[in-house]
């Protein structure tokens, strides 16, 4: 493969392909790759070695591509772009390159895109990845699970919140502990304004697929398949903050194992949420039923109570059968969304046989209080 790569370099220093996952021209700027050596000058044909590096070399406007294979690494981005020349990491064209620890965008580093990657957190010591604690970071084409060791997504903490975060054709899939303790989740939202969420698989999580809590404002969730997670979407707050104006809107919330498809809970003395909107949304099967307003904070009007009728969910497949009532509500979401479902590699299969290990005693925690 190196000579090929070498080869190809000849007659370009840096080569334009076709990105697989987003299906326009990639420019790799930067390069790294399993094999290469981080003295290197960090060309395509000569590529650094570990993620890290790359990333810290990136200016405005760059493009570092990884190549394929499995970076065992933290990767920190601290240097980002700016506004129309974000910093972009992504796999070689035609490639897909997968990092195992934990990914954090740290504040000051906006304008930074992640795309067509394979994000394992499994060795990110149990804390949150991707972490995000900048603003204009957009993830996109990505596949993002944990191996069922902490939460996946988190946006905005103590270290930085998080503003216009966009997650979007994306797979989060397989994050939080198990038996599920009612605190680890797909897609934590904790501190930031502007998320949007949209045109994602989010599914196999052991708490909620999404998460607004405690400070998530103006966030917009459509066009994703929530499915399979110990319940879907809460909207909730505390510390007197509270999580308002969030538009959820054409998608496919399922199959809670735990709890509801959507709920909220706000505790005694808080604020509750106000604005926030789920509509036009198809609900299934939630092991508590679909959509539980009694916490307020939330209104549910013209929602579809149906049977998705996905093709195969148990290995992870979601798209539509032929007829699915829910096909005019939301589109078919996952036959949308790139690439066509598979296994994370190095992940366990995504299926339901994960849930089997939630005890009476895990149903118990995760109802005893709802956050």
């Amino acid at each position: 493969f190196k000579k090929t790569l070498s080869a190809a370099n000849v007659a370009a220093a840096s080569l334009s392909m076709m990105a697989g996952s987003a299906g326009a021209a990639t420019t790799c700027n930067l390069a790294a790759s399993p094999s290469g050596s981080d003295s290197a000058s960090g060309s395509v044909a000569a590529p650094f070695q570990t993620a890290q590096k790359l990333v810290d070399s990136l200016a405005p406007g760059q493009t570092g591509c990884l190549e394929s294979g499995t970076y065992n690494q933290d990767v920190a981005v601290s240097n980002g772009g700016s506004a129309g020349a974000p910093v972009t990491l992504t796999s070689y064209p035609g490639q897909t390159a997968t990092i195992t620890g934990r990914f954090w965008i740290a504040k000051g580093a906006d304008y930074v895109t992640v795309n067509g990657l394979n994000l394992d957190g499994q060795n990110a010591g149990n804390l949150p990845s991707p972490t995000v604690n900048a603003n204009n970071a957009t993830f996109s084409y990505d596949d993002v699970t944990d191996d069922h060791t902490a939460i996946c997504f988190l946006l905005g903490s103590a270290w930085g919140s998080a503003t216009n975060t966009l997650i979007t054709n994306s797979r989060i899939h397989g994050c939080g502990i198990m038996p599920a303790a009612n605190h680890e989740h797909g897609i934590y939202v904790e501190d930031a304004t502007n998320t949007t969420i949209q045109w994602n698989e989010i599914y196999n999580n052991a708490d909620r697929g999404i998460q607004l809590y405690p400070d998530a404002t103006n966030t917009t969730i459509d066009h994703n398949v929530i499915a399979d997670n110990g319940e879907g979407i809460i909207f909730s707050g505390d510390g007197g903050t509270a999580s308002d104006n969030a538009n959820v809107y054409a998608n496919l919330v399922t199959g809670s194992l735990i709890r509801y498809d959507i709920e909220s809970w706000y505790p005694t003395g808080n604020p509750t949420g106000t604005g926030n909107q789920v509509h036009g949304n198809c609900l299934w099967g939630g092991a508590e039923g679909t959509i539980n307003t009694s916490g307020g904070g939330f209104s549910a009007e013209n929602n579809t109570v149906a049977n998705p009728e996905y093709v195969n969910a148990a290995a992870g497949n979601f798209q539509l059968k032929t007829g699915s009532p829910c096909q005019a509500i939301a589109g078919n979401i996952a036959a949308a969304i790139n690439p066509e479902p598979t296994s994370n590699p190095g992940s366990s299969t995504p299926t339901r046989t994960h849930h089997a290990h939630r005890t009476a005693r895990a149903h118990r925690t995760a109802r005893a209080h709802r956050t």
